[in-house]
């Protein structure tokens, strides 16, 4: 009965070692700006960061990943809908300041026409979203 038990711990050690990959996901994270400060809203305002992949032929991709706000100090981290992050790539960042759930950017930094474009890798830095950027 030993045997059995550490044969299946062995096979269990060369599954994880040979068969599973590192995960490619990164956990992007960065700050929104503007005016050279930290962007935040009042309480009853919300602000949505959506990046959108852009792939190589020209298509729109099916996924997108959501990056988590902080207010205090606008700071985000990209976290995606299962908590793993993105992965590896070209990204246009959508970016909504919400009250009421109205955008009071009017769309200004929407998924088809926001100019923050991002390629984003295990090198990456810190993201900066300046909102002074011209569009």
């Amino acid at each position: 009965m030993f045997i059995p038990r550490r044969f299946a711990f062995l096979l269990l050690c060369a599954s994880i070692l040979f068969g599973c990959e590192a995960d490619p996901r990164l956990q992007a994270k960065g700050q929104i700006v503007k005016g050279g400060a930290p962007f935040t809203v009042p309480e009853e305002e919300y602000v949505r960061i959506v990046f959108h992949p852009i792939p190589a032929d020209g298509r729109r991709a099916a996924n997108t990943y959501v990056a988590i706000y902080d207010n205090r100090d606008g700071r985000f981290r990209v976290v995606g809908a299962d908590g793993r992050g993105l992965p590896p790539g070209r990204y246009r960042v959508s970016v909504e300041r919400e009250r009421k759930r109205k955008d009071l950017f009017k769309g200004a930094y929407d998924a088809d026409r926001s100019p923050f474009v991002f390629d984003i890798d295990s090198s990456s830095k810190e993201i900066v979203i300046d909102l002074d950027k011209k569009i």
